[in-house]
């Protein structure tokens, strides 16, 4: 346990001393107004009857809108970390934690956390949750191996774990190969902070139609919220195709379109 918090801290003071504050606002932006023309009228000969051009009608929303994810302002960079090789020829699993590269927002004290393992390996796998600027961390424990590749979650409420306002955490997962030398471990780390709902976006969800609450929690910039909200979906639907279209785009607008939303066939 000494020897991974060794370098679990290693890898927060490196990214620390590298990584720069520069988190640019995604600014996806929102489509536009149509703004309705004035209806011109034309000139017409003697006798013959005044026409109109009739303005044109805006097509009415739908609930099929892409998610537009908007980082928030604080959101410091907290040193998103992969692990693993890609590729055809993976000697390892690729290993990635399903999160913005700056520090993400929930407004649940016991989230629901994803990560990304291309494929199934026989290695034991670790999740580990500390203070940003803890020593000691809160949890450590062994997780089941995925039984298949893809997308993966774990449940804080699970372990009895709740997160606090005002603090900063990191956590991992680590595939370990060997337990005797754990600095060979296949590491994927990455940042979370807990904060109190704003009475806005209360009044928007308690009437939106749940197909909007990944939008709603997407442009408040609440990204844990925004892709539990979408997997939630994605699991309880009989058709999913337009739901994996929208994952897969919150995907890559946080620089992970790489990962599989749909786990591969093999």
């Amino acid at each position: 346990m000494k020897t991974l918090l060794i370098a679990i801290c290693g890898v927060i003071i490196g990214l620390s001393l590298a990584l720069s504050l520069s988190i640019a606002a995604a600014d996806n932006g929102k489509t536009k107004s149509e703004t309705a023309q004035t209806p011109i009228k034309e000139e017409t000969q003697k006798g013959e009857p005044q026409k109109e051009e009739q303005p044109v009608k805006a097509s009415p929303q739908t609930n099929n809108t892409i998610p537009v994810y908007k980082p928030p302002l604080r959101g410091a960079p907290a040193g998103r970390v992969a692990g693993g090789t890609r590729g055809a020829d993976q000697t390892f699993p690729y290993l990635c934690l399903i999160v913005p590269e700056h520090v993400g927002l929930t407004v649940s004290s016991q989230p629901v956390l994803y990560f990304y393992q291309s494929k199934t390996s026989p290695y034991p796998v670790e999740f580990i949750l500390i203070q940003e600027q803890g020593i000691s961390p809160i949890l450590e424990t062994r997780i089941a191996s995925p039984g298949k590749p893809g997308v993966q979650s774990i449940r804080l409420a699970d372990y009895g774990v709740r997160l606090e306002t005002g603090i900063r955490y990191k956590w991992f997962i680590a595939l370990v190969p060997d337990a005797q030398h754990r600095s060979k471990d296949i590491l994927a780390a990455g940042g979370i902070e807990f904060i109190e709902q704003t009475p806005k976006i209360k009044e928007e969800l308690a009437t939106a139609p749940m197909s909007q609450i990944p939008n709603i929690y997407a442009e408040a910039g609440i990204w844990y919220d925004a892709f539990h909200s979408l997997s939630s979906q994605i699991e309880t639907s009989s058709d999913t195709a337009g739901l994996k279209e929208k994952q897969a785009s919150l995907l890559e607008q946080i620089g992970l379109a790489q990962v599989t939303v749909q786990d591969p066939t093999e």
